[in-house]
């Protein structure tokens, strides 16, 4: 029993013994925050190989002069880096593609539009209020002793401020007699037809642009002298004429219009008509008849608009 008891005492001082060598001293530092253990972060053995920058398919991108990579670290709070080179391909969502360039010949050409389906027209617009224009007029006076007069004249048409315009005109013709002087006077007596007016009018367009009403309101003289004959005149008076301009092309221009005048001895009611047809930007060629309860009259003539 002894010698049991003597064997568990001696077991018991040789553990002992060996947990006081194991709480011995630690080496400095250890279990310091903040310090690490001895040998932390050093190789047990030979290091580990090194793994290469960028992938052994792909090569490191290359760089010019123009073009500089980005720093591996960017500070947030720094101020933006000033712009590079501006790449030459046209920003997304635009074009380089140019309209096609207006084109004059579309006005008789091809109607007025291009290839496209827009208007090519250039150009003040056919009814303008900025124009003068010079026309010949073959009139035929009702008076069966007088034959028709060829007459020449001009009207100038000056807009001012939106929607007033000003018009002058004035025409100078002769003619010679009919079968037999008026009142038992002379064969063939030749006569003078002269004639000038002045006005004022307005303009609006109706259902849309194409067309146009326009009022106008002046004074006219005329003045008609026959020799040896008892027909000769000279008529003053005060005239409105309404019209409207209809514009169904570009090119092209249709008038009608009813001038009503206080005249004694001349026309005091004329309707006209008269197609005007675009042939340059500013000039046009047209075509018209006058008839009045006295003359009769057909007119070609030439206007320039600016």
């Amino acid at each position: 029993m002894k010698t049991l008891i003597l064997g568990f005492s001696a077991l018991g001082a040789v553990v002992c013994a060996n947990t006081a060598l194991g709480q011995s001293t630690p080496p400095p530092g250890y279990g310091v925050m903040g310090v690490p253990p001895p040998g932390y972060g050093m190789y047990a053995s030979t290091p580990p190989p090194s793994v290469p920058a960028y992938p052994n398919s792909m090569p490191p991108p290359s760089t010019t002069g123009m073009v500089t990579p980005p720093p591996v670290y960017t500070d947030p709070y720094a101020s933006a880096p000033p712009p590079g080179p501006v790449s030459s391909y046209a920003p997304q969502g635009t074009s380089n593609y140019n309209p096609p360039p207006v084109s004059p010949g579309g006005y008789a050409g091809n109607g007025g539009y291009n290839n496209y389906g827009g208007s090519v027209k250039s150009g003040p617009d056919i009814v303008n209020f900025d124009s003068v224009e010079v026309f010949y007029r073959y009139m035929a006076p009702k008076e069966a002793d007088l034959n028709g007069a060829h007459t020449i004249g001009a009207a100038l048409t000056v807009a001012l401020f939106n929607p007033l315009y000003l018009k002058v005109g004035a025409s100078w013709g002769s003619g010679s007699g009919g079968a037999g002087g008026a009142g038992g006077n002379a064969k063939d007596a030749d006569y003078d037809f002269a004639s000038i007016s002045a006005g004022a009018g307005f303009h609006t367009t109706l259902i849309n642009d194409r067309l146009t009403f326009v009022a106008e309101a002046g004074m006219t003289y005329a003045s008609l002298k026959a020799k040896d004959s008892s027909l000769s005149f000279s008529d003053g008076s005060v005239y409105v004429r309404p019209a409207l301009r209809f514009t169904p092309f570009d090119w092209l221009e249709l008038q009608a219009g009813v001038t009503v005048s206080s005249a004694d001895k001349y026309d005091s009611k004329v309707l006209d008509m008269s197609a005007y047809f675009r042939v340059l930007p500013m000039l046009d060629l047209g075509i018209g008849a006058d008839f009045g309860d006295a003359t009769r009259a057909f007119r070609t003539a030439v206007r320039l608009r600016w």
